[in-house]
């Protein structure tokens, strides 16, 4: 489930955000255009070179946390806070409420990934998502945080880049998404996805180069 449902629940989440704000859209296409050109699709090896990329995901990932819930549990007695925690207690830490409270993000229903830009943070570590930050752990934290963050981000920015550069996406009659929160673990959209790819480019026509160099 966390190898495979978190990653493509976000990625559609990125991409319903993505409809509903055309501006970030052209923005994040521009940059893989300046970057990659219009010969070759992206590759794996072009994602650090897309620092727009990177924060349009982790934007997403502060509104659409892929576990909006994290279990963590004590092994022994101990004391936070001046707060007794006796073992075997289970505590459950809100991740969606922290990465929308008002009192650590400004306008934080709204979707900015420029707020993730690097000339926008005091604190160049909130760029990282390795939950040293507890404003924005959206992988959870410590020890007990997701071993696949490395893997989730290269897949996740990977195919958010090709479906930017390949596609244009319209909703039906040009609505905007529907960006109400399901149920569940991972939290995925309430009513599914429903969008259509218009070609902007395709690779398998022009007979783009789509390999890494050797």
């Amino acid at each position: 489930m966390a190898g495979t449902d978190t990653s493509a629940i976000s990625v559609q989440w990125v991409i319903a955000e993505l409809i509903n704000h055309p501006k970030v859209f052209k923005k994040l296409r521009d940059e893989i255009n300046s970057v990659v050109g219009p010969n070759r699709l992206v590759r794996e090896s072009d994602i650090p070179n897309l620092p727009y990329l990177h924060t349009v995901v982790k934007e997403t990932l502060r509104l659409h946390p892929p576990s909006p819930v994290v279990l963590r549990a004590s092994i022994e007695d101990c004391q936070i806070n001046g707060f007794d925690v006796k073992a075997n207690t289970r505590m459950l830490v809100n991740v969606y409420t922290i990465q929308r409270d008002p009192n650590l993000w400004k306008d934080p229903e709204e979707f900015k990934p420029e707020r993730f830009a690097a000339n926008h943070n005091t604190n160049s570590s909130q760029m990282e998502m390795k939950g040293q930050i507890f404003n924005f752990f959206p992988f959870g934290s410590g020890r007990r945080g997701c071993p696949g963050v490395t893997l989730a981000l290269a897949v996740v920015q990977s195919s958010v880049a090709v479906l930017v550069q390949c596609f244009d996406w319209k909703a039906k009659d040009g609505e905007k998404i529907d960006m109400q929160e399901g149920s569940g673990f991972s939290m995925g959209m309430a009513k599914p996805l429903v969008c259509y790819p218009i070609t902007h480019m395709n690779p398998f026509e022009l007979g783009l180069d789509m390999a890494e160099p050797e």
